[in-house]
């Protein structure tokens, strides 16, 4: 198997349950690249936050994020593919949000909006350095354009009532994805994964027979069903091991250097 292109999922998987990229899984994205191979990070984490680690690493091209609703180049900042909500979705979100006091906040390009400043709500993010963060108060509609994903919080164990209940608000009209036991992704209907993969695919003229993509979460299953190579982290649920073709080490344990290592 021939691999021109490797996709990796951040938390869980490139990052440590420290949320830092270990020396080892670095030398190892390293040595692919100088072999000319394409390393990117598929999240479902905001912009920012994908280049902050992927300009960490050097990486060499553009970067997924909003679980498959941003392709960006890591050099000019321009977005290669950008999927954004009906404005009115997004109002309607909001207002539910805000009425039901569920800690809300939303992207539009690199900046983070919410509606008061909260940073237990920002646990995944206490290593990425330099966030834009917008408190926006009710003032809410001025910041509805061009939103990319919205993320619902809770640390009281509501995050599957919550889901459940926007589900039945919206039906078709927005995806929804936990990526944690505190935190719910909202994205637009259809997106996922392996649309901005296959994305940048089409842009780096790769067919995905050539991919290995690698995660751990129930938000990466269709980019592993999609890939060539489909990669389970030993951190990671078992529908994600189920479908794998392989099953790396855990996120702990360098899984990233390991697997990499062993087809590259």
């Amino acid at each position: 198997m021939s691999i021109k292109l490797i996709a990796l999922d951040m938390d869980g998987t490139l990052l440590n349950r420290q949320k830092l990229v270990s020396e080892e899984n670095a030398s190892a994205i390293k040595r692919a690249m100088d072999k000319g191979i394409y390393v990117t990070i598929a999240t479902g984490r905001m912009p920012a936050s994908a280049v902050y680690f992927a300009k960490q690493l050097n990486m060499n091209c553009p970067v997924i994020s909003c679980n498959g609703g941003v392709v960006k180049d890591l050099n000019t900042g321009k977005s290669i593919y950008e999927a954004h909500f009906p404005k009115d979705t997004i109002t309607k979100l909001i207002s539910i949000c805000y009425q039901k006091n569920w800690y809300i906040r939303w992207y539009i390009g690199d900046t983070i909006y919410i509606r008061y400043v909260d940073m237990d709500m920002f646990l995944a993010y206490k290593t990425t350095k330099g966030l834009n963060i917008v408190e926006v108060g009710d003032e809410f509609e001025k910041y509805t354009e061009n939103v990319t994903q919205l993320v619902v919080c809770d640390l009281n164990g509501n995050i599957q009532k919550i889901q459940d209940e926007l589900s039945n608000i919206f039906k078709d009209k927005i995806g929804l994805q936990q990526n944690t036991e505190y935190t719910m992704d909202i994205t637009l209907p259809n997106i996922n994964k392996a649309v901005g993969l296959s994305k940048l695919a089409q842009y780096l003229q790769i067919d995905k027979s050539e991919i290995m993509a690698c995660g751990d979460g129930d938000n990466d299953l269709a980019m592993i069903e999609y890939a060539g190579l489909g990669v389970a982290m030993g951190n990671a649920i078992d529908d994600v091991k189920n479908i794998a073709q392989f099953i790396t080490k855990d996120c702990d344990e360098d899984g990233i250097a390991y697997v990499i290592d062993k087809f590259i």
